[in-house]
C-alpha cells in the first residue's frame, strides 16, 4: 500500500452479540501506518459491509462500526453499498446480491440520513487535521503481513495508553531516519521508540544492520532478541554476532513487551483513564501546529463516566461533538504534565477533546447540567402511516405500543415513515440558562422532531433527544414525531402466507417465521429541563 495515493482497507459489520473479524481491525491498522509512514495522511476504508442481513442496519447500528474504524485510524469512510435505484414502484429494490449495508434512496430512513452523514463527515475532517500522533513503531517481521498476524486474533503484544504504528522492513530501509533520539519517516511520522516484537524473533540480515545503523545514529530500540535469519544466504556468524554486540552491550533495549519497552525508553503514557478495568475506550491522537486534538471512543453499551489523562500541558480543553457540530468547554485540572478531564460517555458514543487555546488557569470547573423532568407524553397519539405500505392511513393511538406489538397486520408489519401528532401545553417559556429536549425513551428506529411546523431535529441513536427549546412557546404546542423503522417487519409481512406484497427485492430475504423488530415510537416521550 505504499504505492497508493490513498492507502485502503475493509471494515464490515459484526452483530452485537459479536466481535470484529481480527483480520479487518489488522487491515485497518496496516492501511493507517502506511499512511503515516509515507505522507499520504488519508486512510479510506471500504466501510460497514454487510452479508445475510438485508435491510437490517439503522444509524445506531452503525455507529459503533464506523467508531471503531475512525479509531484504527481510517479518516475518508467509502460507504459500502450504493447500487443504482432506476425504479420507484420496486423498493427497496435492486441489491449487490446478498452484500450491502444497503445504503441507497430506497432506504426507510433514506429522508432522515443527514445528521448520520453529518455525524461520518465530521469527524473524518477533524481526524484528517494535523498529523497523527504516535510513540511507538511495531516492527512487523518479514514472515507475513499484518493481517496475517491478525488471523489468528488481536495481537497481545500491542500498547493500550500509547498509540502505535506498524512498521516494516521495506520502511526501515527506506524512508526511516533519526532525529534527536526519534526514529523519523519522510512523511512526517515520529516514534519516540521502534519495538521489536515476537514476529521480529527471525530477521534477515540486512534488517538487523539497518537496526544497528538507526542505534547507533541514537535511536531508541526495544523488544525480543532475534534467534536466527529466515534466509539460507545469510551469513549465520555474522548475524549471531551483530545480535550479541547489539543485545548484550546493551544498544537494543531487552524488553519482554511493549509495554516495558515504553517503560523502559522513559515515554509516559499518552491517554489513560479511571474507569473500571474491562471499560473499553479506544483513542487517536493527532498533533496540530497549535495544538492536539484526541479523538476517544466508549465501545461500551453502557454509559461510562471516568477521569481521562492527557499528556498535554498547558492548555484548555474543550470538547467539540460531531453529532451536533457544536464546542463547549470542560472541566479539567492540570498536573505533573498531565491535564485531567471529567468525561461522561453515553452508550457507544465518541467525543473529540481539542486542546487548542493557552490555558491561563491550571484547573477550571463547569457545573454539570442538572435535568428535572417537566411532563409526559404516553397517550392520546395521532398516528398517520405512510402510504402504500400496508397500514391503514391513519388511526388514534390511547397508548404508545410497538407497531410490531399491533394487533392489526398493516400495523404489525409497517416499514417506514409513521408520523405522531399531539398537542402539549407550557405555563411558560424556557428560562434564562434553561434548555428543553424533547426524549422519545425508545424508538424504532430513526425519529425527526417538528414543533410548530418547524423541523427541530433528528433522533437517530441513544438516547434519542432533540433539543427543542427555540421552537416552543408558552401556551399550546402542536408537536410531530416522525418515525421510520427498518424494512425488515415488511419483508416478513410479505413473507406470510397469503400475504399482498408490498416489497419488491431482487435476493431473498426473511422467512415467516422470523421475529419482528421493535418498531415506531415506543416512549415514555417526556419533556426535559436541563438548566
Amino acid at each position: 500500500r505504499s504505492h497508493a495515493d490513498v492507502p485502503m482497507a475493509a471494515m464490515w459489520t459484526w452483530p452485537r452479540d459479536g466481535s470484529p473479524r481480527p483480520t479487518l481491525l489488522g487491515d485497518m491498522k496496516g492501511a493507517a501506518s502506511v499512511a503515516h509512514i509515507y505522507g499520504q495522511n488519508l486512510v479510506a476504508a471500504e466501510s460497514m459491509t454487510s452479508i445475510g442481513a438485508p435491510w437490517a442496519h439503522a444509524p445506531s447500528d452503525l455507529r459503533r462500526i464506523i467508531d471503531m474504524e475512525f479509531a484504527h485510524g481510517v479518516n475518508l469512510p467509502i460507504i459500502h453499498t450504493s447500487p443504482h435505484q432506476p425504479l420507484d414502484d420496486k423498493q427497496p429494490g435492486v441489491s449487490l446480491a446478498i452484500f450491502g449495508q444497503f445504503f441507497t434512496r430506497h432506504e426507510t430512513w433514506a429522508e432522515m440520513a443527514k445528521p448520520w452523514v453529518d455525524y461520518m463527515a465530521r469527524s473524518s475532517f477533524m481526524l484528517q487535521q494535523g498529523r497523527n500522533h504516535a510513540d511507538v513503531a511495531i516492527f512487523v517481521g518479514e514472515d507475513e503481513p499484518v493481517t496475517g498476524q491478525h488471523f489468528r486474533g488481536i495481537p497481545a503484544d500491542l500498547p493500550k495508553e500509547n498509540a502505535y504504528d506498524f512498521i516494516s522492513a521495506d520502511a526501515l530501509s527506506k524512508v526511516v531516519s533519526v532525529e534527536n533520539g526519534s526514529v523519523v519517516t519522510k512523511g512526517g511520522a515520529r516514534y519516540g521508540v521502534l519495538y521489536l516484537g515476537k514476529a521480529s524473533e527471525q530477521m534477515m540480515l540486512p534488517s538487523l544492520r539497518r537496526l544497528a545503523d538507526l542505534v547507533d545514529s541514537g535511536a531508541k530500540i526495544a523488544g525480543h532478541r532475534p534467534t536466527s535469519t529466515p534466509s539460507m544466504a545469510d551469513d549465520q556468524a555474522a548475524f549471531d554476532a551483530l545480535v550479541a554486540d547489539l543485545w548484550d552491550n546493551g544498544k537494543i533495549i531487552t524488553a519482554a513487551t511493549v509495554e516495558e519497552a515504553l517503560d523502559k525508553a522513559a515515554i509516559a503514557p499518552d491517554f489513560t483513564h479511571s474507569a473500571a478495568k474491562d471499560a473499553q475506550l479506544l483513542f487517536v491522537h493527532r498533533t496540530l501546529s497549535d495544538g492536539e486534538i484526541y479523538f476517544v471512543n466508549n465501545r461500551e453499551a453502557k454509559a461510562v463516566s471516568t477521569k481521562a489523562r492527557f499528556r498535554v500541558s498547558g492548555k484548555r480543553p474543550e470538547i467539540w461533538d460531531a453529532v451536533t457540530g457544536t464546542t463547549r468547554a470542560v472541566s479539567y485540572r492540570i498536573e505533573d504534565g498531565v491535564t485531567i478531564v471529567p468525561l461522561d460517555f453515553a452508550a457507544e458514543e465518541s467525543l473529540f477533546i481539542v486542546f487548542r487555546d493557552a490555558a491561563t488557569a491550571d484547573s477550571a470547573t463547569n457545573a454539570k447540567p442538572q435535568e428535572t423532568a417537566v411532563g409526559t407524553y404516553n397517550t392520546e397519539w395521532m398516528i398517520a402511516f405512510q402510504s402504500g405500505r400496508g397500514a391503514a392511513e391513519s388511526k388514534m393511538m390511547k397508548t404508545l405500543i410497538p407497531l410490531n406489538e399491533s394487533s392489526e397486520a398493516g400495523s404489525k408489519f409497517f416499514s417506514g415513515t409513521a408520523r405522531y401528532t399531539k398537542t402539549i401545553t407550557l405555563k411558560s417559556a424556557p428560562a434564562k440558562g434553561e434548555r428543553l429536549f424533547l426524549d422519545l425513551g425508545q424508538i424504532g428506529d430513526v425519529a425527526e422532531v417538528w414543533v410548530n411546523g418547524n423541523r427541530a431535529g433528528t433522533a437517530w441513536f441513544a438516547p434519542y433527544r432533540v433539543d427543542v427549546t427555540g421552537f416552543l412557546v408558552k401556551g399550546t404546542n402542536a408537536i410531530e414525531i416522525r418515525v421510520a423503522n427498518k424494512w425488515i417487519n415488511r419483508l416478513i409481512g410479505d413473507a406470510q402466507e397469503g400475504a399482498q406484497k408490498v416489497t419488491y427485492t431482487t435476493i431473498p430475504t426473511y422467512a415467516p417465521n422470523t421475529p419482528l423488530r421493535a418498531a415506531g415510537l415506543i416512549g415514555p416521550v417526556r419533556l426535559i429541563s436541563v438548566k
